[in-house]
């Protein structure tokens, strides 16, 4: 087959699966929380008799916590698809994810009569829009856009309430909020690339090289529970906060430490023989049979930090984003998450110069030391806002205008 035919293959292959993820999820998370009806505590009595109250942000805490739980679960297939690779083919490695969306899909059909669907608003981006212009006029204040300010001032009916305005205002913080990821996207995005190339300068044992980053679900299957179970309600016991914002700047920090331990690795890596700052390139590697002399599995610490710095960050990121965004406008803010996303994968690329041998210990130090500046940074920025958010006194209670309706 010709190489360009292949190319255009794996490019359209490539297109889909980035339109296919994305999609997912931007809706996933949003439709995942609207199951969860509860809008206010309740007072349940437990099997043994106890009564209790049920938080609605301590369940959508949960409900985040056990979905990432299950997709670490679902991560570590990469195990089998690499040996799958190895000893039979790509074609097999790509028919197993391909067998298992295909058993997710009717299993979500066969059960979809029991899902919660929220009804349809129609387009909001043109409202928000809207609201955005009217702050913009009035020196970027939100406040501005509220029907009695533009009445007032402007002497126009729009087509939005009160509540539509604060809404807005602090779906806008949660945007922030994952602007401040895009530092922490670049750090992840290390386990797929040089993580895995690290792995191959170090002695395997007969393992792929790329096999070892499911260390990382695997610590985060085993991490979770201990995390929900334990941390959480030990802290909650004892009094300590450890609210949204404290849990990502926690995150943060962890983050740093395993882009510090890599960096500390790669230097250990350099001291080792045969071929010491050139892993795999020096004529006693055997033409790149012979890596450095030091265990693969030293990097277990690195991967159960990045487990534990993407518990507290991303369960953390995808409840917070969901209880902050305006109702119509959920699966819209999750969207803007993956651009987050993208901007870190991007700058991966425009650091790519320093993912070569012996640079590459600068390009770890680099991503510690800001993931490890940022977070207080972060926490000072965005602290005001681990306390609820309140509500005025009086918001708006008739429905908003039709479109046509509001004076343009």
């Amino acid at each position: 087959m010709d190489d360009s035919i292949k190319i255009a293959g794996l490019a359209l292959g490539m297109i889909f699966l980035g339109l296919g993820t994305g999609g997912i999820r931007a809706t996933m998370t949003p439709f995942i929380g609207d199951q969860y009806a509860v809008t206010s505590p309740q007072l349940v009595t437990t099997d043994r008799g106890e009564r209790k109250i049920v938080d609605r942000d301590l369940t959508l805490q949960y409900i985040y916590n056990v979905l990432y739980w299950f997709t670490n679960i679902a991560s570590m297939s990469l195990i089998a698809s690499t040996y799958l690779e190895k000893h039979v083919g790509f074609w097999a490695a790509y028919l197993l994810p391909l067998c298992s969306f295909w058993a997710s899909m009717f299993l979500m059909l066969l059960c979809q009569r029991s899902f919660v669907y929220l009804l349809p608003q129609g387009n909001i981006l043109p409202k928000a829009t809207k609201v955005i212009v009217c702050s913009v006029q009035d020196k970027f204040r939100l406040d501005a856009a509220k029907p009695a300010f533009q009445a007032e001032k402007y002497g126009k009916i729009v087509g939005w309430d009160d509540r539509f305005v604060f809404e807005m205002k602090v779906g806008l913080v949660a945007c922030k909020v994952m602007a401040c990821f895009i530092p922490f996207y670049l750090c992840m995005s290390q386990m797929t690339n040089n993580l895995v190339s690290q792995a191959g300068q170090m002695r395997l044992g007969g393992i792929p090289n790329d096999t070892v980053q499911a260390l990382n679900p695997i610590a985060c299957v085993l991490l979770g529970p201990i995390i929900q179970k334990l941390l959480y309600p030990t802290l909650q016991k004892y009094g300590i906060p450890f609210k949204p914002i404290a849990r990502m700047t926690s995150a943060f920090v962890l983050m740093g430490a395993a882009m510090a331990v890599a960096a500390g690795l790669q230097w250990a890596i350099y001291t080792k023989g045969p071929c010491y700052r050139l892993p795999l390139a020096c004529p006693g590697a055997d033409d790149g049979r012979i890596s450095n002399d030091i265990s693969v599995w030293t990097q277990t610490p690195i991967y159960s930090l990045l487990a534990f710095a993407e518990i507290l960050g991303y369960t953390t990121l995808s409840e917070y984003s969901y209880s902050k965004a305006p109702t119509e406008m959920r699966s819209l803010v999750q969207a803007l998450r993956q651009v987050s996303a993208a901007i870190g994968s991007a700058l991966g690329m425009a650091v790519s110069p320093l993912s070569v041998d012996p640079k590459i210990t600068y390009l770890y130090s680099g991503l510690a030391s800001m993931m490890i500046v940022s977070a207080p940074i972060f926490w000072l920025v965005f602290k005001a806002h681990d306390r609820p958010d309140e509500q005025p006194d009086e918001l708006e209670t008739q429905p908003p205008l039709d479109e046509e309706q509001a004076e343009k």
